[in-house]
């Protein structure tokens, strides 16, 4: 009687069926995002900009005025209330970076917030030759207007302390976990099938043949969960 042999059969099209399915939505939403500049004022109607959702009108403190502006523009670019709510512009950078709101630093993004000692604005452009437009509100001055700059750092002569990465890529944070988790629990529903073959089927295991036997178990939750994080 004809030895038996236990191969473990790997679902070549499943697996990769979940893989992408797992990633898609993430790249979808991180590749098709086209960032829009806003190189005009926005309407005093925008709700972001005005008393129905702007933290800073609602305390008094609305256009013209730099965070004000900040605030409207993170809100209106994320489609989600800013997290940093409060504190004027020179303490903008300090807050976010004691509680961990965004991520920060030196280099110039798309919808970053460019912080200074006294003033905050948004990048809405990144040039060729390194220089840089924002967009940018005047407390107790001009309601709106943008700048290119090559140097920055040196606006107004203020000190710069570094940029809020606060654009989130139309990916937000939550949204982002709720998508890697979907990942994980449609990989939790794959089932490793195991046949059985007699040594007839496959008389000699080399590299002319289709497929390659596997003496062990692979985890292949681990694998896929390693490719998704």
């Amino acid at each position: 009687m004809a030895k038996k042999k236990t191969l473990l059969i790997v679902p070549v099209v499943i697996f990769m069926t979940i893989l992408i399915s797992a990633l898609t939505p993430i790249s979808a939403y991180a590749e098709g995002e086209i960032y829009e500049p806003r190189l005009t004022a926005p309407n005093s109607s925008i709700p972001y900009y005005s008393s129905e959702l702007n933290r800073y009108f609602q305390t008094g403190t609305p256009m013209p005025n730099c965070v004000a502006y900040a605030y409207g523009r993170i809100y209106e670019m994320n489609g989600e209330a800013p997290l940093i709510t409060h504190g004027s512009a020179g303490d903008w950078y300090f807050i976010n970076k004691s509680n961990g709101y965004y991520d920060y630093g030196r280099e110039p993004k798309l919808g970053a917030i460019a912080c200074w000692s006294g003033h905050v604005a948004v990048v809405e452009k990144i040039h060729e030759d390194g220089s840089v437009t924002i967009s940018e509100s005047h407390w107790g001055g001009t309601y709106f207007d943008t700048k290119t700059f090559s140097d920055i750092t040196s606006h107004y002569g203020q000190t710069f302390y570094g940029y809020i990465y606060a654009y989130n890529n139309g990916v937000s944070k939550e949204l982002e976990k709720r998508l890697l988790n979907a990942g994980k629990e449609k990989n939790t529903e794959y089932k490793q099938e195991k046949i059985e073959l007699p040594d007839t089927a496959a008389p000699e295991y080399g590299a002319d043949l289709s497929y390659t036997p596997i003496s062990q178990s692979v985890d292949y939750n681990s694998l896929l969960l390693k490719v998704i994080q």
